[in-house]
């Protein structure tokens, strides 16, 4: 009995850190992509915890006996965590990408499962005594990666302090008192092919069309890069940054041909501009660690990782390290069928999350710059102009049809932040941008992802305004602070 026990009891704590595995490649490699914290650290142990358990008490009772049922048992126990080893390592194979594209490949991805499941069921029905031999077997020979798996969670502990949020008290007015409020919106890959129709917004845009009628378009505007990774710091940075890469879990700038950390707070960047105006300076995003990177910068931050499904940080769930892991798990049938579903719930929660940032009142002694980066219309596409309505496969990119769909939500959303803005009555009063990061990299439509949309509404502005001159995004973004101050001072005399 007691050796039965101790057997159940590793293989349940094995096959729960194999469940485990493609969180643990992470923590060891991208720590920085999942803004990991003390609090999801606790989560991951109790998940593992409970997980463990589970898996070791169902497999005390069918572990010794040979009959066909235990041996199915055993298989329908063990499938999701090998499922879950066999995800993880395939990431971190040297021809993960040959992989990637052989498997896109419907015959090869529908036939492999196929036929390991037709191997199973004969080998199941023909002989399941040495069967059920053989997937213990199995089962005791990867069960020491889950030391591995231990080993990383352990070393990612002390480094589990990314700074994800924080508020800083209101001081009293400063000498930028007479700046007007400024709400930027910066959407992932809002394409200016797909929301522009011959130099006008499209129709089936209702609200930026509206809101379009009272801005001013800046019609050649070029992003300063073509991923996310290097766009967002340039537009921090104020400056067009060549190349960026994540080294040592920092965030690092490529620099005549060297790696240095990258410096969002330099004299000459975005939000040291607006405090030097006298702005309360607000940063709401995901994908990039902005509180650790706007630290001294900004009154008030909330950052989000596009991977780590913890989104509501006051919250404990051992739910959520399991989603996350469901998250890291490649999009390819089939285990594509579990990811999909996590993945969705989490671009809801991100968007839910940063749209209440982006609606905070605007009250205090100063006026507020404020910058949100939304995860739309990035994938994975879960939003059509109804709201969250998420396909079978949300990750998909051809044809185009579920990125439309997802316009059609930005859309809707940016009519419903102005309509708040609106009936508190500061939308008159308000400088707001609309900008993208990039455009849509797999977009049939798609001209030039480089090529973004731009509109700002200066406060108290009435009509529309063409500039066709060329722009570059990240020195237009800053400009936006000087014009917010100048058109707000232009209100204040007139009144």
């Amino acid at each position: 009995m007691a050796r039965r026990t101790l057997v159940s009891l590793w293989l349940g704590f094995a096959l729960a850190a194999l469940f485990f595995y493609p969180l643990a490649a992470a923590l060891a490699s991208n720590l920085y992509y999942l803004q990991w914290q003390t609090a999801d650290m606790a989560e991951a142990v109790a998940a593992w915890l409970v997980l463990a358990l589970v898996f070791a008490g169902i497999l005390f009772v069918v572990w010794p006996r040979p009959t066909r049922s235990a041996a199915a048992i055993l298989v329908l126990v063990a499938a999701l965590p090998l499922a879950s080893l066999a995800a993880g390592v395939a990431r971190e194979l040297p021809y993960d990408d040959v992989m990637r594209a052989a498997w896109e490949h419907r015959l090869l991805r529908l036939a492999v499962p196929a036929i390991l499941a037709a191997a199973f069921a004969l080998a199941f029905l023909l002989r399941p005594e040495a069967f059920g031999r053989w997937i213990r077997r199995s089962l005791v020979l990867v069960s020491p990666v889950s030391l591995v798996v231990a080993g990383a969670f352990v070393t990612a502990a002390p480094q589990g302090s990314t700074l994800v949020a924080f508020e800083r008290a209101e001081p009293a007015a400063g000498p930028g008192s007479g700046c007007s409020p400024v709400l930027a919106l910066l959407f992932d890959e809002l394409s200016f092919s797909y929301v522009y129709t011959g130099g006008a917004i499209a129709p089936e845009f209702p609200s930026l069309r509206r809101f379009g009628a009272s801005a001013t378009h800046y019609l050649t505007v070029s992003a300063p890069g073509r991923e996310t990774l290097s766009a967002v710091p340039s537009l921090l940075a104020a400056r067009r940054v060549e190349g960026m890469r994540v080294e040592n879990d920092r965030l690092m700038e490529v620099a005549d041909g060297t790696l240095r950390p990258f410096d969002a707070a330099t004299r000459d960047g975005l939000f040291a501009a607006a405090r030097d105006r006298g702005f309360r300076s607000e940063m709401g995003g995901y994908y990039l660690a902005y509180c650790e990177l706007l630290a001294g910068l900004v009154d008030a931050c909330r950052s989000r990782s596009f991977y780590n499904v913890n989104v509501r940080g006051d919250r404990f769930s051992p739910l959520d390290p399991v989603l996350t892991t469901l998250v890291l798990w490649p999009r390819q049938f089939p285990f594509g069928l579990l990811k999909n579903r996590a993945f969705a719930i989490h671009q809801r929660d991100l968007v839910e999350e940063l749209s209440a940032f982006a609606r905070r009142p605007f009250g205090g002694g100063r006026p507020v710059f404020r910058l949100v980066h939304f995860s739309v219309p990035h994938l994975p596409f879960v939003f059509d102009a109804g709201g969250y309505d998420p396909p079978l496969n949300p990750l998909q990119t051809s044809p185009d049809a579920p990125y439309v769909r997802q316009l059609r939500y930005v859309d809707r959303m940016i009519g419903e932040l102005l309509e708040d803005l609106r009936r508190q009555g500061l939308y008159d009063d308000t400088t707001v941008v609309v900008l993208a990061d990039h455009g849509y990299r797999f977009g049939g439509r798609e001209r030039d992802p480089l090529h973004i949309p731009f509109l700002v509404k200066t406060a108290g502005q009435q009509a529309r305004a063409e500039i066709v001159a060329p722009r570059a995004g990240e020195a237009l973004l800053k400009d936006v602070i000087a014009e917010a101050c100048a058109s707000g001072q232009a209100i204040a005399s007139a009144q």
